[in-house]
This record gives C-alpha cells, sequence and structure tokens, in this order.
C-alpha cells in the first residue's frame, strides 16, 4: 500500500491550489437596515432577552412546568435527533476530501483454469486461483464542488439547530401564555360564581316581595332567568381549565392532571422589567432570524456546486495486493501485484441539464433571501406592536378598574334604593348585568397585560439561551 500512497498524494499536491466557485458568503449575505429603536419603546443597552427565562417570569409554578416541559417535550427530543443527523451529514458531505481506501479479494475453482479463467487445454487439472488487494481511490477537488457541498451541510446543520432554539422559544411563550391563561379562567369562575350567589341573593329579594304582594311574576322570571344563564357559565369554564391543563401536561411529558398555580395576573405582571434593547440585535438573538440566515447560507453554497458540475472530475485510483493461480500454495509462491491510474470524466452535452440547475440554485437563493429579510421585518413589526400594546393596556386597564368601581356602587346603591320601594327591579338587574361583563373584562385586559412579558421576551429572541 505504500506503493500506492506514493503514487497518490505527489500527484494530488500538485493539483492543491484549487478554485472554488460560486458567490462568497461574505458578499452574498444581504446588510438589513434596522431602525435606530422599536417603535414604542426607546433604545437601551441592555435587554431583558439577554436574561435567562427564570429570572424573567418569576413565578415558582411556571418555573417548574417550564422545566418539566424543557426536559421532557417530546417534539423537542425528535427535533433535536434531527439537529443530530444534520451534523452528521456534514461528515458525509466533507468525506470526498480524503482518500477512500478498500479490499477486494477473489477465488474460484475449476478445471483446466487459470487466474479464475476457464483455459482450453489438456491435463485436466483443477486450480483454485484467487487474489486479494487493498484498494484507494481520491476524487480531487480542483473546482471546490466538495467545498460547497460541506459549507451548505455545516449551514443546513446550523439552521436545524436554530430550529431546534426557536421551538425552545416558542414553547415558552405557549406555555407561559397558557399559563396566565389558567389564571385568567379561574379569575373568571370566580367571578362567574359570585354572579350566582349575587343573583341567587337578588331572586330571593323578589321572591319575598312577591310573596308579599309588593313584586310581580314578571320581576323573579327576569331574575331566574339571569341566573340560570350565569349558573351555565360555571361548567363551560371548568370545562376550558380541565383542557388547557391537559394540554399544558402533555407540553410537559405528563399524564393528564391539574396544573399548580399561586400568582395573579397583576402580580405576575409587575414582577418583571421591561427592556427591549436595540433593534439591530434580534438579528443576533431570534433563533428564527438566525435559521433564515443559515438556510440562505446553504443555498448560496449550492450555487457553487451547481457551478462546479460544469466541470470534469479528476480521481486517482490505486491497488496493491496478492494473487496465486492457485491458493491452496500461495503462502509458497505469493505473487504481488499494484497498479494506479487516474479519471477524467466530465459533462459534454446535457440538453441544458447543468445551466437549468444552476439556474434553479440561483432561484433557491433568492427565495432563501427573500424569506430572510421579510422575516426581520416580521419581527420588527411584532415586537413594535406588543410594545404599544402594553403601553395602552395600562391606559385600558385603569379605566377599566375605575368602570368596574362604578358598577358596584351602582348595584350596591340600587339594592337599597329597590329595598326602599325607590326603584324598580330593572336598575338591579341592570346594574348586575353590567358588574359581571365588566369584571370579566378587566381580567382579560389583565391576562392580556401580563402575556405581554413571555411574548415580548421570545419575540426580542430570549429563552433559548442557557443559564448564566
Amino acid at each position: 500500500m505504500r506503493t500506492v500512497t506514493r503514487f497518490l498524494l505527489p500527484g494530488a499536491a500538485l493539483l492543491l491550489p484549487a478554485c472554488s466557485f460560486g458567490p462568497s458568503w461574505l458578499t452574498a449575505k444581504p446588510d438589513m437596515p434596522v431602525p435606530a429603536e422599536f417603535r414604542g419603546g426607546s433604545a437601551q443597552a441592555e435587554s431583558m432577552a439577554d436574561l435567562p427565562w427564570q429570572q424573567v417570569l418569576r413565578d415558582p409554578s411556571l418555573s417548574s412546568l417550564l422545566s418539566d416541559v424543557l426536559d421532557n417535550n417530546r417534539t423537542l427530543e425528535a427535533t433535536l435527533h434531527n439537529v443530530r443527523a444534520a451534523e452528521h451529514a456534514v461528515t458525509v458531505a466533507n468525506a470526498p476530501l480524503f482518500p477512500w481506501f478498500g479490499y477486494s479479494a477473489s477465488s474460484s475453482k475449476g478445471a483446466n483454469q487459470a487466474n479464475g479463467a476457464t483455459v482450453v487445454q489438456s491435463g485436466g487439472a483443477t486450480k483454485m486461483p484467487g487474489a486479494a488487494a487493498l484498494t484507494a481511490s481520491w476524487e480531487l477537488d480542483l473546482w471546490g464542488k466538495t467545498r460547497k457541498g460541506t459549507e451548505s451541510a455545516e449551514a443546513s446543520a446550523q439552521e436545524a439547530e436554530e430550529m431546534l432554539n426557536n421551538l425552545r422559544v416558542s414553547l415558552i411563550r405557549q406555555v407561559a401564555c397558557g399559563y396566565l391563561n389558567l389564571v385568567l379562567l379561574d379569575e373568571q369562575l370566580r367571578i362567574a360564581r359570585n354572579s350566582v350567589v349575587s343573583y341567587q341573593e337578588t331572586l330571593e329579594l323578589f321572591g319575598a316581595q312577591l310573596e308579599g304582594g309588593i313584586a310581580n311574576k314578571l320581576q323573579t322570571t327576569s331574575a331566574e332567568a339571569a341566573l340560570k344563564a350565569a349558573e351555565a357559565e360555571i361548567p363551560q369554564l371548568e370545562y376550558q381549565i380541565r383542557a388547557l391543563e391537559n394540554t399544558l401536561c402533555a407540553l410537559a411529558g405528563r399524564a393528564p392532571g391539574s396544573i399548580t398555580r399561586k400568582s395573579s395576573l397583576s402580580s405576575f405582571a409587575g414582577a418583571a422589567k421591561i427592556a427591549a434593547g436595540i433593534p439591530a440585535s434580534i438579528l443576533s438573538r431570534r433563533p428564527d432570524i438566525r435559521a433564515k440566515e443559515q438556510a440562505m447560507r446553504a443555498a448560496n453554497a449550492e450555487v457553487g456546486v451547481a457551478i462546479a458540475n460544469y466541470f470534469p472530475s479528476i480521481s486517482l485510483t490505486g491497488a496493491m495486493g496478492y494473487a496465486s493461480m492457485d491458493l491452496r500454495r500461495a503462502a509458497l509462491h505469493p505473487t504481488t501485484g499494484w497498479g494506479v491510474g487516474a479519471n477524467l470524466t466530465g459533462p459534454l452535452f446535457r440538453a441544458g441539464q447543468l445551466r437549468a440547475s444552476e439556474k434553479i440554485k440561483r432561484e433557491n437563493f433568492l427565495s432563501a433571501k427573500a424569506e430572510y429579510e421579510q422575516t426581520v421585518y416580521d419581527a420588527l413589526a411584532e415586537i413594535s406592536s406588543t410594545l404599544i400594546q402594553r403601553e395602552k393596556l395600562r391606559e385600558v386597564i385603569s379605566r377599566q378598574e375605575a368602570a368596574v368601581a362604578a358598577y358596584e356602587e351602582s348595584l350596591a346603591l340600587s339594592r337599597d334604593r329597590y329595598k326602599q320601594g325607590l326603584s324598580s327591579y330593572y336598575e338591579v338587574l341592570t346594574a348586575q348585568q353590567g358588574l359581571f361583563p365588566a369584571q370579566k373584562l378587566l381580567a382579560s385586559y389583565r391576562y392580556q397585560y401580563a402575556s405581554c412579558i413571555p411574548t415580548l421576551y421570545t419575540q426580542l429572541g430570549g429563552g433559548w439561551q442557557k443559564k448564566k
């Protein structure tokens, strides 16, 4: 085998200054213009996205749930295996840069036979010829085809890893918002049960006055209708709570069961400090943008592969081994042999296939470039919208709290007036039917305000980094 190596390596060394075709990634990567600050927020040196999620989503029950999700989620595990497969694909793509070694052996048996072939001669001697050899081959990467293919595979592996990071971010947002939605449903269930109690008290009040001849049947039936409508909301809310708990348990790799929760929406929202940071930083933090960038890099490398297909392939081969007229006497009379060679293959006429393939790869790159740019613009838009939403929700919540307080006072006054005979039952029912929807709406606004925290945190590209 040393003889083969002596022939292969010097010949390859003469051809090492190989060239590489296709556009360079440094020049192909677009320079994305981003604003100096997010619309709806001022530019800051620090960002909440630079912190681990444990320091942003400060809720012990939520932290425990998220830890289970990130450790046990099966979709996350499946994606992790895809990442590892993509990493192994880099080795496959890079392998042709190195010589390939193999072996071969053959044997046969027959009369009037030599070196495995039957010969017409007299004598009828039975022979068992055979041969064994080590082989080597090496395709020289003169035009950079293999190197560009390796670059494409490396970019695809990086893209797969960024998609894994993006899945982590998506799960954090989905689970955190789901957890807060459970807190909202708990609050809505509490309001519904309070409304049932309130409507029950009104029905009893109307019923007592009906028996005393003060009220009429219309009042009691109206109060009873309001009571039954409020009661109908309770089982529906209980179902939504159980269904959402089951969904969160499935994401966490748990059997269906209850989800522990202690925080209120207001306390959760007040525990986090919001700092959006500098818009340009999302290009390096957001895993979906990073994944699109790697997809664009892979597509750019594939253009180089397509161009290299125009040029011939040159490969070196060699073999060295033993042969014998008869294996039974091979140890006594071995015959050594070796051989080297070079192969040159290249395209002459492909009916436009190569040119069309190059055009396809270029179009694929332009498509990947457009998707990358759109992802950046979408990210800037959604972050700005969340910042503005959070700012406006402060005002909305403040006014809704005032409305709920006014409804509560109105209900208390209308009941007193009705007992004194100064108002009709319509005032009582109107106050009740205004109060409870207003309380539910206030809870919904508080949920939207609290959910801005995990939403903005993940939109800025936080959550996938390792804990610092």
